[in-house]
């Protein structure tokens, strides 16, 4: 019982996680990487990566948990996941 009580609560925030995902606005997502990284970074610095990882990398630069070359991040949670789903969306 206790099992599948964990295996629930995983798939729940598995499926709130990719909701979340699926949410992000990759035209704002874009114009916030023009703005603040386009200098330095380019598309196929994340090939390979999935959305849900660069969100957690962009999330861990924001709180200082990775540092960053250029500046501190100051970016909602939201333009976060909308340049994650940026630079996801160019994948090969």
């Amino acid at each position: 019982m206790r099992h599948m009580k964990l295996l629930s609560s995983i798939a729940f925030v598995f499926v709130v996680s990719i909701a979340a995902a699926r949410s992000a606005d990759i035209e704002a997502g874009k114009a916030k990487v023009t703005q603040l990284c386009a200098e330095c970074h380019r598309p196929s610095d994340w090939s390979g990566e999935s959305q849900a990882a660069l969100e957690s990398l962009i999330k861990d630069i924001i709180a200082g948990k990775v540092s960053h070359s250029k500046r501190a991040l100051q970016i909602t949670d939201e333009d976060a996941a909308n340049i994650a789903a940026f630079w996801a969306s160019h994948r090969k």
